[in-house]
This record gives structure tokens, sequence and C-alpha cells, in this order.
């Protein structure tokens, strides 16, 4: 009878049991969780390298095929749009919510936004990027050197079969990452705030996760809802939420994908770009939580134009530096960003700027690393979708 349960059960289960444990006995369970943390950082520091490896060869088939533009640009132009829509229905969404007025007093800095991106030669924030950059070079190269391009290829393989091997583990490894969340929570500034802040961040990304299922998975690319599901989404976001990090959800999310039958070329490029270049989720929950944090806990006087001008930095900052830890990544620099808007000081400003990363930490990341790092493995279902009737159409052609 055991047997008959899915394993996305037995997942589900060991990430509740996991948090109890640590909420529950954070000293005695404090090792697990600094060993679990050590364990996600080695998956975080040779993501770059898996990179590689599943997006070179991925650009060596697309070459071949002479669809190496058009597909690259369709997919870069997908996720830009994507962030762009996600930011600006988390400014309309929040204001409507919040009541915030169109204009008003208060003006300050946007020296702020050039602050952001001063983060992303620190802390190794380039390196994913710099490996998408090397993988794409040596790819197109690989098309005219044979040896190079079966070399890739086979290592490919290699960490398609290590991301596949993962599930074997997966209960265990759950329970550890469980544990880890269970730790972290503590004490909490404003426990009552930071509820509310997990049901907003919960209902922000199930709208979000609603428009992806419905719209683009079930009208777009008509795919079947519950298998997409049962078959993907569980186990990759029950790893995301374990590991808070779409770079660490890399391996699975692939294997995941690729089991679901989205084709090599189109995962191995797809998935590992939209985990360095695609934070949709997090462009529309930070600037939600501007109104949130602003308005409704601090009182300050915000108006739509602030989060308007907020809205086109934030968005490119989660899409050029989402390699830093969420914590003290984009969390960081969009409260810098509206402290600085503000025209805040010390002590003011650093109070501001360590309640919002309390309050947006723990459950909130969860939530949005599961639909950051998901949105990828949906994103490369779609465009398998496409690249199916376009070689149907061009097989039909041949065949006339």
């Amino acid at each position: 009878m055991l047997k008959k349960i899915p394993s996305y059960v037995w997942t589900f289960a060991a990430l509740l049991f996991g948090i109890l444990l640590g909420g529950l006995f954070p000293e005695s369970l404090n090792p697990v969780a600094v060993a679990t943390r050590h364990f996600i950082n080695f998956i975080i520091k040779i993501v770059p390298v898996l990179i590689f490896f599943a997006l070179s060869p991925a650009i060596a088939s697309l070459v071949k095929r002479g669809l190496a533009g058009k597909f690259a640009s369709s997919v870069v132009l997908w996720y830009v749009l994507s962030s762009t829509i996600a930011g600006l229905l988390g400014v309309v969404s929040s204001s409507l919510i919040f009541h915030i007025p169109f204009s008003a007093k208060t003006t300050g800095s946007t020296s702020g936004v050039f602050d952001m991106f001063q983060i992303l030669g620190k802390h190794g924030a380039s390196i994913p990027l710099l490996s998408i950059i090397v993988a794409i070079v040596i790819g197109a190269i690989a098309v005219w050197i044979t040896p190079l391009y079966k070399l890739l290829n086979k290592v490919q393989k290699s960490v398609t079969t290590i991301g596949r091997s993962i599930g074997y583990i997966m209960v265990p490894l759950i329970l550890c990452f469980g544990i880890t969340i269970g730790v972290r929570f503590g004490a909490r500034i404003g426990m009552g705030h930071y509820l509310t802040m997990v049901m907003y961040t919960f209902v922000l990304c199930l709208v979000w996760w609603l428009f992806y299922v419905y719209v683009v998975i079930k009208t777009l690319a008509k795919q079947p809802v519950k298998k997409v599901i049962n078959e993907y989404f569980t186990p990759t976001a029950l790893i995301a939420a374990g590991t808070c990090s779409s770079m660490a959800t890399l391996p699975v999310n692939l294997a995941f994908a690729k089991k679901y039958g989205v084709r090599d070329e189109v995962a191995d490029f797809v998935i590992p770009f939209g985990a360095v270049f695609n934070l949709n989720a997090s462009a529309l929950a930070y600037l939600a939580y501007a109104p949130f944090v602003m308005s409704y806990i601090y009182h300050f006087e915000i108006s739509w134009t602030m989060l308007f001008m907020a809205w086109p930095a934030l968005v490119l900052f989660t899409i050029a530096a989402p390699g830093l830890p969420a914590g003290m990544g984009t969390s960081l620099w969009a409260a810098t960003l509206f402290a600085s808007m503000m025209g805040l000081e010390d002590p003011t400003k650093a109070t501001f700027i360590a309640t919002w990363i309390a309050l947006s930490g723990g459950l909130p990341d969860m939530f949005r690393t599961v639909i950051n790092s998901t949105g990828d493995g949906f994103t490369a279902i779609v465009f398998d979708h496409f690249f199916n009737r376009y070689f149907n159409k061009n097989n039909n052609s041949r065949g006339k």
C-alpha cells in the first residue's frame, strides 16, 4: 500500500516534518542545518560549470540546425517581457490594495538605482553570467570541431544522469532542507507583520503561478495541467522550496523537465539560461512589497510615481544579478533603492532595510524561489511545444 503513494507526497511530508523538527529543536538540529547549507553552497558554486556543460552542447545543436539566433532571441525576449509584466503587476496590484496615491510630496534621490548595480562584480554574482557567455562561444565553436562537440555532449549526458540520480535520495534531502528552514525561523521582527508578509507573498506567487499554468501551459502550450503539475512542477517545486535557490535547483530542474518530455536542446538552453536570467516572481514580489513595508508598516508617504520609477530598475536588476543569495541580493538592494528614493538616513535607513530583509526571508523566499525555478521549466515546455510544430512543418515541406 505504501508503494502506491506518489513520491511527491513523501517529499512534501518530509519538507513539512523537517520544518517542524527544525522549529521545535533549533539548537539540537543546528549542525544538520549548517551541513545542509554547506551542501547548498557547494551546489551553487558548481552551478556555473553545470550551466556551461548544459548550455554549450545545446548552443552547438541549435547552430547546426540554423535556429540559434531566432531561438535564443525568442527566449531572451520571453524572459524580459515576463519580468516586465510581473513587475508591472506588482506595482498596480499593491498600489490598489494599499490605496497608494498617484503623487506624493515626498521625493528622494534615485542614486540607489546606480548603487544596486555596483554589487554585480562582487560575491561571485557575475560568474554565472560569464559562464553563459563562455558556453555560447564554445558551443558555436564546437560546431566546427567534431571531437569538441562529442566531448561536450558526453559531459552533458553525465550531468543529466547525475541530476536524475538525486531522485533516489530526494526524501532525506528534502527532510534536511526542511530542518534548515525550521532552524532559520528563530525570532522574527513583528511576527504579525511576518505572517502577513507570508500570506501576501503566497497570494502574489499563486496569481503568477495560475497565469503560467492556465494561460501559458494550458492555453498557449496546450499541455495537460495535471500531468505537468504531477510530473514536473511538484518534485521541482519541493527542491526549490528546500534550497531557496534557483541555482541549486538547476540539476533537478533539468532532470524533471527532460523526464516530462522536453527535448535536450530546449531544456539545456532555456533552464540554465533562466536560472541566471529569469527572476520574474522576484520582480513581482519586491515591487509589491514596497507599499506593504513603506506605507503599511512604516507609514511613509509614497506614490505610484515612485513605484514606476523603481519598476525598470528592479526588473533590470533581477535580470542582471540573480547569482546573489536572496537575503543579501535582490532583497537587500530593493530595500536600499527605496530607502534612497525616500531620502532616509541612518539609523532609520538601517532599520528599514533590516526590516525589509527579515520580512522577505524564510517562507516568502521559498514561495518566490518555487515560482522562479518552475517558471524556467514552464518556459522550456512552451518552447518545446513550438519546436515540435516547427519541425513538423519543415518535415512536411520536405516531403512535398
